[in-house]
């Protein structure tokens, strides 16, 4: 018996298997059905974008056409000057303090489809005008104050809705009357700083805007800023500064700015006033 051989043919043997468990070893593991893959990953949510808008906003006293015999024969010439300087500023919303009724009949007539005019039903009104793609009307209130010699006179409040981000805005015209004998210049501005609050609390997704002629200084001014409007000339702490009679206050979401005096002779007061506002959705 040849051992060499014997020898040689077991160590073959042997190596051959030794490779078999590496084969065996090398298989893949048989899949667990019974437990659930992993849930696929989730994009972290991406904040809402706030829709902003600005608009111009305006405001003048527009000296009643009764208010004497130059007042009447400029009248029409007067609300021409007015409607070429909204139509320059591509005005979006204002206020016209002290207007008559034959000039609310030219604003409605040289305006044209372009803007809305709110009034509140008197002989001399306040009124609000608004630029028709800017805006649409809500719905209305009115507040009544008390004039010169304390007679009654409603202000409309026309509520409009920004066509462009749904944000919605009230808007207070103001013509209180001059310092004389009598209370009616404080009990009016009283009754305008009360609805301004009720507004607020009774509505406090909408914006407020109090314009006009107040027909004093700094009175109104420290009024509204303590009720927590802002003012484009004073703060709080400086209300007491001199202001013009022609006075905005706009809630703080409206972020007023931009604001300008333009000369002009269509009012007594020789001043227009323009300033921006922001409107946002919700």
């Amino acid at each position: 018996m040849d051992l060499r051989r014997t020898t040689i043919r077991t160590a073959v043997l042997t190596a051959f298997l030794a490779v078999i468990p590496l084969t065996a070893a090398a298989e893949p593991a048989p899949v667990d059905d019974s437990v659930p893959p992993p849930p696929p990953a989730v994009a972290p949510a991406q904040p809402a974008t706030i829709q902003r808008q600005v608009r111009e906003f305006f405001w003048m006293n527009a000296l009643r056409s009764n208010h004497d015999r130059r007042a009447r024969a400029t009248a029409d010439s007067r609300m021409r000057t007015n409607i070429a300087h909204l139509r320059r500023a591509h005005v979006d919303l204002g206020v016209l303090a002290e207007t008559a009724p034959d000039q609310r009949r030219d604003f409605r007539h040289l305006g044209g489809s372009t803007w809305a005019l709110v009034d509140g039903g008197n002989t001399i009104d306040n009124v609000v005008f608004y630029r028709r793609t800017a805006f649409r009307l809500l719905d209305q209130e009115s507040l009544t104050i008390r004039y010169v010699h304390g007679q009654r006179i409603r202000l409309p409040i026309p509520v409009l809705a920004d066509r462009t981000t749904g944000a919605i805005v009230a808007v207070i015209p103001v013509h209180n009357p001059r310092l004389t004998v009598g209370p009616w210049r404080r009990i009016s501005l009283g009754l305008e700083v009360a609805r301004v609050k009720r507004l607020r609390r009774e509505h406090p997704d909408w914006q407020v805007v109090v314009a006009g002629d107040f027909n004093a200084e700094w009175t109104p001014a420290c009024a509204f800023t303590h009720a927590g409007m802002t003012s484009l000339v004073a703060t709080q702490q400086q209300c007491h500064r001199i202001l013009p009679i022609d006075q905005m206050y706009a809630t703080p979401g409206l972020r007023p700015h931009g604001y300008r005096v333009v000369h002009t002779t269509a009012t007594d007061h020789h001043r227009e006033y323009h300033a921006k506002l922001v409107l946002a959705d919700s």
